[in-house]
């Protein structure tokens, strides 16, 4: 009867776990930083970068450019394809809508640079304007 009772102990004590709290859904979160203004998904996807890999960098774009403070740059990464790399917002001029960047592509030991200009929508999103990866002197 002890054995049977012991037995049973393991579960019951896990059954009471979803009871403690009632009306959670279970999802994990973390920290919530305040959305950056998008960046306009229209654009295409420059020569020599994956198309994966420019969604990545291009939410961390979007986060670097939303600080009005000088130029962070801002980590990415697509675990997908391996590739890592920064953006880094370079200062435009002060009546400027427009904004020129760095993004750094990492694979492996592989690193690219890619240089680009965005400007600030109508709907205070940001478009590419133009990005062309720099050729390595």
């Amino acid at each position: 009867m002890l054995f049977r009772l012991l037995a049973l102990l393991p579960s019951a004590a896990l059954a009471g776990c979803g009871a403690l709290a009632p009306g959670l859904d279970g999802t994990i979160t973390g920290s919530i930083a305040p959305t950056p203004a998008p960046v306009s998904t229209s654009e295409p996807v420059p020569s020599g970068v994956t198309p994966d890999d420019w969604i990545a960098a291009r939410r961390a774009l979007a986060e670097a450019l939303a600080a009005r403070d000088a130029a962070p740059s801002v980590p990415w990464e697509n675990t997908a394809t391996a590739t890592r790399g920064t953006v880094t917002p370079i200062a435009g001029k002060d009546d400027s809508k427009c904004r020129s960047f760095l993004v750094s592509f990492v694979r492996a030991d592989n690193e690219d640079w890619l240089q680009g200009e965005a400007c600030r929508t109508a709907s205070r999103g940001w478009r590419i304007g133009q990005a062309r990866m720099l050729e390595r002197g």
